[in-house]
């Protein structure tokens, strides 16, 4: 532990003093689920997040034909964040904003942790200042259920499906010192045979993972719902707070691994029949695997997903913790399905920037609909907000405290939204821009070509059918001065545009593919 984080940990612990340390200690706790009695009072936190849910695949949002019955109850008990994005829709750097709070110039995690991300330091650093630390100095218990995807693998590469001889090496283990507080470990790196998971627990090293004959979204509600049941007080110490995270892959492909009880629930219909959006491109040939025509099976993950959220929110509601738990539900990014002609994520369009984000803490969060420019680095500052520590948000982080808006749906907003993706090992290249109430920019830099532009106006296009940048030169100039410039010096980027041009623009943006292999 660096010298910084390490007299942080210790000025957290006693500044504030560990919440529980004197009162909690001592109380005798009434039942396996509960948590301290009046004296102490700490809320606790349940994170819960499918991989890849874009925010229209929600019933309540009237957009997908997606059948979500308890994440539609859900928000109606909750504070709904509708406009919520991934600034980074990419499995590792939308997770790595979630953990730091920090934007992915500034925390490194600029692409995938896999093999060849690993050659460009893309690892999440032990050293970092996590919400999850900040929780653990604070007297939390701890625990992570399912996908964590931040570490890089390294030789001799842990043995896996997904780590073929001469392909991409994805998964690996998180030693203990690497996990950030989290003492209760039933996780992976990335690992996506969803009927047969793999996870390393507690009890086990590298070389001893588990092999589940089950779905994992089940397999992982059947997890937290033993924590938070906590039979015989082994899994958590009930004299404390708790903050689990339960971290779903689903709907993350490949789309053959669903139970066949949800894609019932869709019988008669096809993907074609699903797949609704306008702008969904059938005609182009997809790699094997992605594309529209699974859409089926994705919506059938998503039906799986929602149920499964609602036997964990059904097993909070039966240990009593209801009342003094905030619980917050929303994703690492979205999915195109087909759409614009992208088969899943990484890209600027709105089916794979926005993502599910509701926060529902009885009796304090006020229920309703809330268009506030939210991002994921947000979460970090405003989940510690919500529980009362505000004055425990380290400088490190880049994301804005919400939690007053969160409680009230009143006051000021962010103006934009960051966007950016960065090839491997190329900051000063890729993409940026900026996503404000009206409008999507983006700027794209490739070696020796000419910046590009590509301007949506979502109020009049919502679909995002339309470039707009060439008939609008002065609004892309303002964007960028007044919302990209500030997030670039803000974040820390290298990436600069030049001075915006209109002689010489080019108003196409190319639509630079990654490998699937890298996108995964």
């Amino acid at each position: 532990m660096s010298s910084s984080r390490r007299n942080f940990v210790k000025q957290v612990a006693t500044g504030g003093g560990l919440l529980l340390s004197g009162q909690a200690s001592q109380a005798a706790a009434a039942s396996p689920c509960s948590t301290p009695g009046p004296a102490a009072k700490p809320l606790n936190l349940l994170l819960v997040f499918p991989d890849e849910m874009r925010a229209q695949a929600q019933g309540f949002m009237r957009a997908d034909p997606v059948l979500t019955p308890r994440v539609d109850r859900f928000a109606r008990e909750s504070r709904v964040m509708t406009q919520a994005v991934s600034n980074y829709p990419l499995c590792t750097p939308a997770r790595g904003m979630l953990m730091t709070g920090q934007y992915p110039i500034r925390n490194g995690m600029t692409g995938n942790c896999h093999d060849y991300g690993a050659l460009v330091g893309i690892d999440l650093s032990r050293h970092a200042i996590c919400w999850s630390d900040v929780l653990k100095a604070q007297g939390y218990a701890m625990g992570y259920v399912g996908k964590w995807h931040l570490d890089a693998p390294h030789e001799p590469y842990v043995p896996s499906y997904n780590n073929p001889v001469d392909g991409t090496k994805w998964n690996e283990w998180t030693p203990p010192e690497r996990r950030h507080g989290f003492e209760f470990w039933h996780a992976y790196g990335t690992y996506d045979l969803h009927l047969t998971p793999m996870y390393w627990t507690n009890d086990g090293d590298r070389d001893h993972p588990i092999h589940v004959k089950q779905w994992g979204p089940e397999h992982e509600a059947d997890v937290a719902i033993r924590y938070l049941r906590n039979e015989g007080g082994k899994l958590r110490d009930p004299a404390k707070p708790f903050a689990l995270v339960v971290s779903m892959n689903p709907p993350h492909s490949p789309y053959d691994q669903v139970p066949q009880k949800y894609l019932d629930r869709y019988q008669g219909l096809s993907s074609r029949d699903l797949n609704r959006r306008e702008t969904v491109d059938w005609a182009k040939k997809y790699e094997e695997g992605y594309g529209p025509e699974h859409a089926k099976a994705y919506f059938a993950m998503v039906s799986g997903v929602d149920e499964q959220f609602g036997r964990i929110l059904d097993a909070l509601d039966e240990c009593g913790l209801r009342d003094d738990t905030l619980v917050v539900f929303f994703s690492d990014h979205g999915c195109c399905l087909g759409a614009h002609g992208e088969p899943t994520k990484n890209n600027p369009f709105e089916e794979s920037l926005r993502i599910p984000m509701m926060f529902r803490l009885p009796g304090r969060i006020a229920a309703g609909t809330d268009a506030a420019l939210m991002s994921l680095p947000d979460l970090y500052p405003t989940v510690l907000g919500l529980l009362g520590l505000a004055d425990k948000i380290p400088a490190t982080v880049e994301g804005s405290d919400w939690s007053a808006r969160v409680l009230t749906g009143k006051g000021a907003g962010a103006s934009s939204q960051l966007y950016l993706s960065v090839p491997y090992g190329g900051q000063s290249f890729g993409k940026r821009g900026v996503r404000t109430e009206s409008h999507t920019l983006v700027v794209q830099r490739a070696d020796k070509q000419a910046l590009r532009y590509t301007l949506f106006d979502n109020l009049a296009d919502p679909l995002q059918t339309r470039d707009v940048a060439a008939q609008q030169p002065a609004l892309v100039k303002q964007l960028i001065e007044r919302e990209l410039l500030p997030w670039l010096e803000k974040t820390g980027d290298p990436w600069r545009p030049a001075e915006f041009d209109t002689s010489s623009r080019s108003v196409k943006v190319s639509r630079a593919k990654a490998t699937p292999s890298a996108e995964r």
